[in-house]
């Protein structure tokens, strides 16, 4: 059985172990390494099995509100089937407003958040990580004045030096504890994979679980390639 991070059990449990953190950032004497280390490769694939990728520029909205050293690379993959499959990267400067969770922004380009689970995933290389999927829907307009609500699965995973979780409470967490017991600052990335659910909208379109398994296996093979560690 899965536990959301968002229950009040866990969210208890974090803050009485940031709050221990508190307390013993007061007693704290090693300096914190500020570093530039990172657990992320910034490399998108031009090519990924069937698939073909094309860069997709920064918005308008990203240049103007993330900070000026925030890395961000973006790709649209196609493959000859129909499949369609985004995939991004943010890396984050020495400002750590950089990192975010995507609930914050996917509202403001006119997605609805309909669902949220932790999912686990089996990588090509043997480990298994978590990510955060959200199931997320907006109107397009299919012709002239018609519209219907597509749906799209959005999943992405932090990544930090050596560590990754599927929880922004958790990598507050980290964060927190390896600054206060290592010493360590986290330059944290996070990598996400969508892809839209076409059926209805394309002939043979996935439906929404063989569009979750054309997630999983995306990030299975393209994690391995991303994650130093």
């Amino acid at each position: 059985m899965m536990i959301s991070t968002s229950s009040p059990i866990i969210r208890t449990g974090v803050v009485v172990f940031l709050a221990l953190l508190v307390v013993l950032s007061f007693n704290a004497v090693k300096p914190i390494a500020v570093g530039s280390a990172t657990g992320v490769v910034m490399n998108l694939p031009s090519s990924f099995g069937p698939f073909q990728g094309r860069d997709v520029p920064l918005s308008e909205g990203e240049r103007v509100v993330l900070p000026k050293d925030t890395k961000i690379i973006k790709k649209n993959y196609n493959d000859p089937s129909g499949d369609i499959v985004n995939a991004q990267i943010v890396l984050s400067g020495a400002e750590k407003r950089s990192i975010h969770r995507p609930e914050l922004c996917l509202p403001a380009q006119g997605w609805s958040i309909t669902s949220r689970a932790t999912r686990p995933v089996q990588l090509a290389d043997g480990r298994s990580i978590s990510v955060m999927e959200d199931t997320i829907t907006r109107e397009v307009e299919v012709s002239p004045g018609v519209s219907k609500p597509l749906t799209s699965l959005f999943c992405y995973w932090f990544i930090g030096d050596g560590t990754t979780t599927s929880s922004h409470v958790m990598r507050v967490f980290l964060t927190s504890w390896d600054r206060v017991v290592h010493g360590k600052n986290h330059r944290w990335a996070y990598a996400a994979v969508s892809a839209p659910v076409l059926q209805g909208f394309q002939p043979g379109g996935r439906d929404l679980e063989g569009t979750r398994k054309l997630v999983n296996d995306f990030i299975g093979q393209l994690a391995p390639s991303i994650m130093k560690k």
